[in-house]
C-alpha cells in the first residue's frame, strides 16, 4: 500500500506533473536555485546550469518524474525522482546512468518557504522508491546549500561523501542516502 502524501490537503496539493507544467516547474526551479549562483564556485556554474537545462528539458523521459506541488495560486514546489538506469549529466560535463534512484533538483519557491512543501516532496520520492524495490535513495546537495543539507539531516538521510571528497567538479557535492525500510518496519531512531 503506498502511503504517499495526500493528494489534497488545506493548502496544497501533491501530484505526478503533466506535459502543461514544464514551464512552471522550470520557474520555479530557476528561483529556487537562483539564490546559490552567486555562491557557487565560478568553474562548476556553468555546468551546473547546463546540467539542470537539461534535466528540466528531459521532460518525456520515462526514467524521471517531475512531482509538484501545487495551490489555487499555481505550482510553488517541484522534485525530480529518477530512476535506475536514468542517464543524466554530471557536472563535469560527461553522463552518468543511476545505478540508484535519486532526488534530484528539489525546489520550493521563495515565497512557499517554510511550509514544509520540500519536507512533503522528498517523502514522496522515498515512497516511490520503496514502490520501485530500492533499498536507498541518494540526494546530492552543494555545501552552500543549507537548507538542504538540513532538511537531508532531520529525514534522517546519512552523509555518504562529504564536499571535497572527490576531484574535479564533483568534488562540490555531498551526497546523501536514504535506508528505504519495509513499510511495517519501524522507521530508524
Amino acid at each position: 500500500m503506498s502511503t504517499l502524501p495526500s493528494h489534497t490537503s488545506p493548502r496544497f496539493r501533491f501530484r505526478l506533473a503533466a506535459a502543461y507544467d514544464w514551464g512552471d516547474i522550470a520557474a520555479v526551479t530557476q528561483q529556487a536555485y537562483g539564490q546559490y549562483e552567486l555562491a557557487i564556485m565560478e568553474d562548476c556554474r556553468a555546468s551546473f546550469q547546463r546540467g539542470m537545462q537539461s534535466v528540466l528539458a528531459a521532460k518525456d523521459n520515462p526514467d524521471m518524474e517531475w512531482w509538484v506541488a501545487e495551490s489555487d495560486h499555481g505550482i510553488s514546489g517541484a522534485v525530480l525522482f529518477c530512476h535506475p538506469g536514468a542517464t543524466l549529466p554530471a557536472l563535469d560535463d560527461s553522463t552518468v546512468t543511476l545505478t540508484q534512484p535519486e532526488a534530484r533538483l528539489l525546489s520550493v519557491s521563495p515565497q512557499a518557504r517554510g511550509q514544509g512543501l520540500g519536507h512533503r516532496l522528498m517523502q514522496i520520492c522515498i515512497q516511490r522508491a520503496r514502490d520501485i524495490g530500492a533499498s536507498t535513495l541518494v540526494v546530492r546537495t552543494m555545501p552552500e546549500m543549507a537548507s538542504a543539507n538540513k532538511l537531508c539531516q532531520q529525514m534522517g538521510f546519512q552523509k555518504r561523501t562529504e564536499a571535497g571528497a572527490r576531484s574535479g567538479a564533483m568534488a562540490r557535492l555531498n551526497d546523501y542516502t536514504f535506508a528505504i525500510l519495509p513499510e511495517d518496519a519501524p522507521p530508524p531512531v
